[in-house]
């Protein structure tokens, strides 16, 4: 992670200025929102350089704008979006104050709202911004913890400022629609929104917009308990526009389950209803293992062991879910990655273990920490001594935290420990003694399916699951399912991360006659193909 000091002063800022296309798809669906209605107050709460000031003077709804109230912290940026003002002939004003500050301070109500909030990571926020932004949260009734980001605040305190029946519309992150930490921004616009719309975009659609956005518009109404009705709008790179409706109610989801057709919910929801199907967390309890705050210091190879005789406070480790080629990690398996000189050992100081400071070998591996300066790392230095990583212990099941084609469970057979990198899971309740059909069973469409569903993507194709997410992924339980586990281990070992491994799952799954039928199991397939292409291709061109 940066320090303030490292980024520039456009970075800090959130200062990347928004291409005409998109200032111009906002605005026309500002005009389309409040077609039929004049003398509009239109609120622009992060103003820039003025984009969407020039957008609004060369829109079709310019003769009904009477007033235009822009918001800017940087005044060199103020100037400019003043400028924009005056050259446009409108009647505005330019505010130079925090976005967050102006909407816990201001009254004032607008019929429409534009713009492109500042993407700036909180770390680099003011402390006077972090006092404002938990005025506003307070004042809003909503909770910004988890929120890395100032869009969020800034976003919901302008939509704040909308009277009822106002218009928006925002160029926002994709997170708005997936992220985890904008689950209180969606929670706002199921209760308070009508003629919700998310327009999305093929990957290069904007080649000087460095990060996927969205378009997000709708309409402020009374707070209301029940669902919203959205509309989602995919642009392709050729102009080819796709939509669907869905109804929403609010829940702790991503919403990326509304990329999928009707059918395929409908088939996500027949098989979600199955008396084999169980969300994950009933089953098992997977978390987060050994956390050494230096996995490349305190994870070792053989010849490092020995070179400093650590033999004594090494554990076995598995270093990575790549190196557990099939659905079962065994000695085998241990013993090549130890050939192949992977960090096959997990070094744990245990106070039941011998001092390693008696001793001279380790005492030097010790020192050579210490002149890394590992003590002085947050996660070392809050243990006494800062070299006993806590926590060490093996789980039955072994399940990857990070993946590229899907999310991987291992069965323990070894009893290897794991860093943060791997989760370890336990079984509970009736999966007790069954961590083998669980582990047989896993690899199949729904549950693949679902982890698109809940995961995040990062740089690259990589998804990721929390273990909160990972209670919630949907997984069949089929008792006896582990008679296929040596079948699908050596399709795994054949294939890797393979497509094989989950079309297999899906013919056994279907043959065990338990309700998942081989038209279901392909309109699964089709949908989670259809997500992860879509994850792919946007992290590739990213």
């Amino acid at each position: 992670m940066k320090t303030r000091d490292e980024l520039t002063a456009d970075k800090l800022r959130g200062g990347f200025y928004t291409p005409d296309d998109l200032v111009d798809l906002c605005l026309t669906r500002i005009a389309s929102l409040t077609r039929g209605r004049s003398r509009l107050r239109l609120l622009e709460p992060s103003a820039g350089d003025g984009a969407f000031i020039r957008g609004v003077a060369r829109s079709s709804f310019r003769d009904r704008v009477e007033h235009v109230e822009a918001v800017e912290l940087i005044e060199s940026e103020a100037e400019k979006s003043a400028a924009a003002i005056r050259e446009s002939a409108l009647t505005g004003s330019v505010l130079t104050r925090s976005a967050i500050q102006w909407a816990v301070e201001s009254d004032a109500c607008f019929d429409a709202a534009v713009g492109n909030p500042p993407f700036v990571r909180f770390q680099f926020l003011s402390k006077d911004d972090r006092g404002f932004t938990d005025q506003l949260a307070q004042r809003l009734g909503v909770s910004f913890a988890g929120v890395s980001n100032l869009w969020l605040p800034v976003l919901l305190g302008a939509l704040s400022r909308l009277r009822t029946g106002g218009a928006f519309a925002f160029v926002v992150p994709a997170e708005s629609f997936t992220g985890i930490s904008a689950g209180s921004l969606r929670s706002w616009l199921v209760h308070n929104t009508s003629a919700l719309r998310f327009d999305l975009f093929a990957p290069g659609s904007f080649p000087n917009v460095l990060q996927e956005v969205v378009v997000m518009s709708g309409k402020r109404v009374e707070a209301s308990p029940g669902g919203v009705t959205c509309t989602i709008t995919e642009h392709s790179r050729t102009g080819r526009r796709t939509s669907a409706e869905h109804f929403i109610v609010s829940g702790p989801e991503p919403w990326t389950r509304y990329l999928l057709t009707r059918d395929q919910l409908d088939a996500v929801n027949e098989a979600s209803g199955l008396a084999v199907t169980s969300k994950l967390g009933l089953l098992a309890r997977f978390e987060v293992a050994a956390v050494t705050g230096a996995n490349d210091y305190f994870s070792v190879d053989s010849r490092t062991l020995d070179e400093h005789g650590l033999r004594p406070w090494s554990r076995a480790l598995l270093p990575r879910i790549r190196h557990a080629a099939g659905l079962r990690y065994t000695d085998d398996d241990h013993a090549r990655a130890d050939a192949a000189g992977a960090r096959v050992h997990l070094l744990d100081f245990s106070a039941d273990r011998p001092d390693p400071e008696a001793h001279d070998g380790p005492s030097a591996y010790l020192a050579k920490g210490i002149d890394a300066e590992l003590h002085l790392r947050y996660k070392c230095r809050i243990r006494e001594p800062w070299y006993r990583v806590p926590f060490i212990r093996a789980g039955e099941l072994m399940l990857s935290k990070r993946s590229h084609h899907y999310p991987r469970v291992v069965l323990n057979e070894v009893g290897v420990v794991t860093t943060d990198t791997i989760y370890r899971g336990t079984a509970l309740g009736r999966l007790v003694g069954h961590a083998d059909d669980f582990t047989a069973g896993f690899h199949n469409s729904l549950t693949l399916l679902s982890a698109e569903l809940e995961g995040r993507s990062f740089g690259g194709g990589v998804l990721e699951l929390v273990p909160s997410e990972v209670s919630r992924l949907l997984v069949p339980f089929i008792p006896g399912f582990a008679a296929e586990l040596d079948r699908l281990d050596a399709v795994a070992r054949a294939g890797g991360e393979s497509q094989d491994l989950v079309d297999e799952t899906d013919r056994l799954l279907a043959k065990a006659d338990v309700g998942f039928d081989q038209a279901l199991m392909d309109r699964l397939s089709s949908a989670r193909l259809a997500l992860l292409q879509r994850r792919l291709d946007r992290n590739d061109n990213g």
